[in-house]
C-alpha cells in the first residue's frame, strides 16, 4: 500500500518550432577585427546584484525598471496588487474542486474547497499567495512558499482580459497546489537565487526580477577594475559583457535563452539551469528538440519569439547585410515600451520601408491607403495572436509577415509516435545527437506518458552508449526508462553505470536503490545506497520517505517512522509521508496518531486511495464499520482500478456476506495485481460461500502457488 517517491533529473519546455544553429556571419567587436573575450564570464567572477551596477550606470537601471524583464518576479503586496479580489468560485469538472481568490487583513489567498449535497463544504486547503512571476502584460500568476519551497498557485490573473481562470496547464490536468517550481523555470523568470542542491524547488535566496547581470554577466570584475581605473583602454571593455560588441549569433543567444524553446530542452552534460553566460553559443548550454507536428498558423508558443523573427522575411533579407535585424532592433532592453504607442515600432519598420516608395508598389487605392506614414504597421505585419496553452491571452508574433488565409492542419491520429527534431546543428547527428534525442524521447515519454516514446528513447540510448558509454546521466536515463517499463534487470546495469561515473549525484543513488529493492537484492546493499543519498542531500525528503518504507518492510519500524517525520519537518505538504506515517503507526498499535496523520494526508489531498483505505481499515480495528465504509467506498471511486481499495472493499463487502458485489471487487482487484494473494484467497472464499466450488478451488490454488502456507487458501482446499 506504500508507494515510492521515484524522481527524475528532467526538464521539459513548452512546445516550439526548429531553427537553425548559425544564421548568418557574426560582426566583431572592435575596428580591429579580433574576436571579443570578456573575461567576467570566466569561472571564479561573483555576481554582484543590479543595487550595485545602479550606483554608476543609473540611467540605464531607471530606464530598465519600466521594462518586463525588471518586474517578471515579485513580491505580492496591496500596494502593487492590481486583481480584483474576491474571485468568483472558478470550478474543475475533471477534479471536482472549487477555486477563489481573496484577500484577507492585506494578505492574498488562493482557496481550494469542495461542496456536499448540503452545500457545506467537505474539504478546505488555503495557501498564501507570497510571489508573482509575470510582469502583468499578459498575465500574473502566483507561488507560494513554505519551508523554502516553491509551489505554483492554481488561478492566474489574466491581465488583458481582466479576469481569474486557471493558470497555464491547470484546465487540463490540475497538480493543485503541488507543482513546485523548478531551476528550469526560475532561470527565465529571475535572476540568480541561492537554490538547495539536488532539490527541485526549494531556495534559500530568491531575487526579484531579471537583473543586468543577466545579459551582461557577472559584474565583480568589472566593479573591481572600473574603480581602480574608471578609463577604458581599447574598443570595448573586457571586463563586463556588453552584447552590442558580441557577434551576431551570440547576441541573438543572450535574448534566445528565454525566448526560445521547444518541445524538450535537456540541459548539456555538466550544465546547470543558472550557468549560461552571454558570449556563449546557447547551443553550448542546452540541447532542443520539438515534436514534428502540423501547426496553426495563428498559434504560437508565448516563448518562441526569437525563432519566430528569424523565419520572417525582414530577418533572412538582412542576413548579408553588415547590420542584420535582430532583437535589439526593435527592442531596447535598458527602456519599457509598453506605454510607447504604435509609432515606437513603426518608426523602425519605416527605416527600412519608407512610406512614400512603399505606397508607388501598390495598384488600389485601398492599399494605398493603408500604407500611409501614420499607419500601423505592426498590427496588421505582426498580429497578435492566442498563445499555446495560455488562455485569455494574445501575444505579438514575431513572425512578420504579410497575413493571408492558410489552410488548416490535417487532424492527427489519436496517437502515433513522436517524432521529435533537433533544433541545433549539432545535435542532427553522430553519437552525440543520437544520445540527446534518446534522452529527449525518454522526457518526453515519461512527462506524456508515452510509452512508444520510451521505447524509442531506449532504442537510441541504447545505441548511442554501446559506441561510448561514459555519460552519466545518459546511462541514468536509460535506466530511469527500463525501470518506468518494468523492465528491472534491464535497467540495473546503466543505472550501476550511472552510479559510478558519479556517485555524487542522490538520484541516481535512489533509483539504483529501488531497482535492487525490485530485483531482491541485498537490503545491506540498498540501506548503504538510501544513506549515501541522504548523507549528500538531508533536505531530500522524498529520498527518506523510499528510505523509510525500505525499513518499514525491513521490520525496522521505530527507524521507519523517524525517517517519516523528518520527511515532514522537512516538506509539509508531501503527502506520501502523512500516509507512510500513518499506516506504521497503525501497524505499530498507536491508533490515535496513525489516524491523525492520515486525516493529515487526506487535508492534503482527499483524492489519495491510500489514506482513504487505510483509514477505512483504522475504523474498522476500532470497530467502528459504518464509518469505515464511506472511506473504503470513496477510495473505490477515486480509483477504480486501484488494486488494494479495490480488495479492501471486497473484503469489507464479503463480510457483510454481499456475495455479488464482493465477487466482483476481488475479482476486478487480481485482474489488475494477479499475483494479490489476499485478495485471491477472499475471491476463493466468496465463491465458497456463493457454491461455486469449482471457482473457490480454482483461486485458492492460484493462492497457495504463490504463498504456499496462506491459511485461508488451504482451509478452503480442505473443505472442498
Amino acid at each position: 500500500m506504500q508507494r515510492f517517491v521515484l524522481l527524475s533529473l528532467i526538464v521539459v519546455g513548452l512546445a516550439g518550432c526548429g531553427g537553425q544553429e548559425e544564421a548568418a556571419p557574426g560582426s566583431p567587436a572592435g575596428s580591429s577585427g579580433e574576436a571579443v573575450r570578456f573575461r567576467n564570464v570566466e569561472a571564479g567572477v561573483a555576481f554582484v546584484g543590479d543595487a550595485v551596477c545602479a550606483s554608476c550606470h543609473e540611467a540605464e537601471y531607471h530606464g530598465y525598471q519600466a521594462h518586463g524583464m525588471a518586474r517578471s518576479w515579485y513580491r505580492l503586496t496591496p500596494e502593487n496588487a492590481v486583481e480584483t479580489f474576491p474571485s468568483p468560485p472558478i470550478y474543475h469538472a475533471g477534479r471536482g474542486y472549487y477555486y477563489r481568490a481573496f484577500e484577507e487583513a492585506g494578505r492574498f489567498y488562493q482557496e481550494e474547497y469542495r461542496l456536499g449535497p448540503d452545500g457545506e463544504k467537505t474539504h478546505r486547503l488555503v495557501r498564501e499567495m507570497h510571489h508573482v512571476v509575470g510582469s502583468g502584460t499578459a498575465a500574473r500568476t502566483y507561488l507560494t512558499e513554505n519551508n523554502g519551497y516553491l509551489y505554483e498557485l492554481p488561478l492566474t490573473w489574466y491581465t488583458q482580459t481582466g479576469r481569474w481562470d486557471f493558470s497555464p496547464g491547470y484546465r487540463e490536468d490540475n497538480p493543485r497546489f503541488d507543482r513546485l517550481i523548478p531551476d528550469r523555470c526560475v532561470a527565465c523568470h529571475n535572476s540568480y537565487p541561492v537554490s538547495v542542491p539536488f532539490v527541485e524547488g526549494k531556495y534559500e535566496r530568491m531575487p526579484e526580477g531579471i537583473g543586468c547581470e543577466r545579459c551582461h554577466g557577472p559584474g565583480d570584475l568589472h566593479v573591481e577594475v572600473r574603480l581602480a581605473d574608471p578609463e577604458v583602454v581599447g574598443d570595448y571593455d573586457p571586463t563586463i559583457v556588453n552584447p552590442a560588441h558580441l557577434p551576431f549569433e551570440r547576441r541573438l543567444d543572450v535574448c534566445q535563452q528565454c525566448h526560445l524553446s521547444g518541445t524538450v530542452s535537456i540541459l548539456r552534460e555538466r550544465r546547470s539551469a543558472f550557468d549560461f553566460r552571454p558570449s556563449e553559443p546557447l547551443s553550448a548550454h542546452v540541447s532542443l528538440f520539438y515534436r514534428e507536428e502540423p501547426t496553426r498558423v495563428d498559434r504560437i508558443d508565448v516563448i518562441s519569439h526569437a525563432d519566430r523573427m528569424k523565419k520572417s522575411a525582414c530577418f533572412q533579407a538582412t542576413l548579408a547585410q553588415g547590420n542584420p535585424m535582430e532583437c535589439i532592433t526593435c527592442h531596447n532592453p535598458h527602456e519599457g515600451f509598453r506605454d510607447k504607442g504604435p509609432a515606437y515600432f513603426n518608426t523602425t519598420c519605416q527605416d527600412c520601408h519608407a512610406p512614400a516608395a512603399l505606397v508607388e508598389r501598390f495598384d488600389t487605392p485601398a492599399a494605398r491607403e493603408r500604407h500611409t506614414p501614420e499607419a500601423n504597421c505592426i498590427a496588421c505585419h505582426m498580429p497578435k495572436v492566442a498563445g499555446e496553452g495560455t488562455p485569455h491571452t494574445t501575444f505579438t508574433d514575431h513572425l512578420i509577415r504579410v497575413v493571408r488565409d492558410e489552410p488548416a492542419p490535417s487532424p492527427e491520429p489519436v496517437h502515433r509516435p513522436p517524432v521529435l527534431k533537433p533544433y541545433f546543428e549539432r545535435d542532427a547527428g553522430g553519437t552525440d545527437g543520437l544520445r540527446y534525442a534518446g534522452m529527449a524521447y525518454v522526457v518526453y515519454g515519461t512527462q506524456r506518458g508515452d510509452t512508444l516514446a520510451l521505447r524509442e528513447g531506449i532504442r537510441r540510448l541504447a545505441r548511442a552508449l554501446a559506441e561510448d558509454p561514459e555519460h552519466g546521466e545518459a546511462q541514468y536515463l536509460l535506466g530511469f526508462a527500463r525501470l518506468r517499463l518494468g523492465e528491472v534487470g534491464e535497467a540495473i546495469p546503466p543505472l550501476e553505470t550511472a552510479v559510478r561515473l558519479d556517485p555524487g549525484v542522490p538520484e541516481r543513488l535512489n533509483t539504483l536503490a529501488q531497482a535492487y529493492e525490485a530485483d531482491g537484492r541485498d537490503p545491506a546493499v540498498i540501506a548503504r545506497l538510501y544513506r549515501r543519498a541522504l548523507d549528500l542531500q538531508p533536505a531530500l525528503a522524498g529520498i527518506r520517505v523510499n528510505y523509510g518504507r525500505f525499513l518499514e518492510a525491513q521490520g525496522r519500524l521505530q527507524e521507519a517512522v523517524a525517517l517519516y517525520r523528518q520527511a515532514i519537518e522537512e516538506q509539509p505538504w508531501l503527502v506520501r509521508a502523512h500516509y507512510n506515517l500513518g499506516s506504521a503507526l497503525l501497524r505499530d498499535g498507536d491508533m490515535e496518531a496513525g489516524e491523525a496523520a492520515l486525516r493529515r494526508a487526506l487535508e492534503l489531498n482527499p483524492d489519495d486511495p491510500d489514506a482513504l483505505t487505510n483509514m477505512g481499515l483504522a475504523h474498522i480495528l476500532r470497530g467502528a464499520r459504518e464509518a469505515a465504509r464511506p472511506y473504503l467506498e470513496r477510495a473505490v471511486a477515486v480509483a477504480p482500478s486501484h488494486p488494494i481499495a479495490l480488495g479492501n472493499l471486497g473484503a469489507f463487502y464479503l463480510e457483510e456476506d454481499r456475495l455479488d458485489r464482493a465477487i466482483d471487487l476481488l475479482t476486478r482487484a487480481v485482474e489488475v495485481r494477479p499475483d494479490y494473494v489476499d485478495a485471491l484467497a477472499n475471491l476463493a472464499l466468496a465463491h465458497f460461500r456463493h457454491d461455486d466450488m469449482e471457482a473457490a478451488a480454482r483461486y485458492a490454488r492460484r493462492a497457495l502457488e504463490l504463498a504456499p502456507g496462506h491459511p485461508l487458501a488451504r482451509q478452503i482446499l480442505a473443505a472442498l
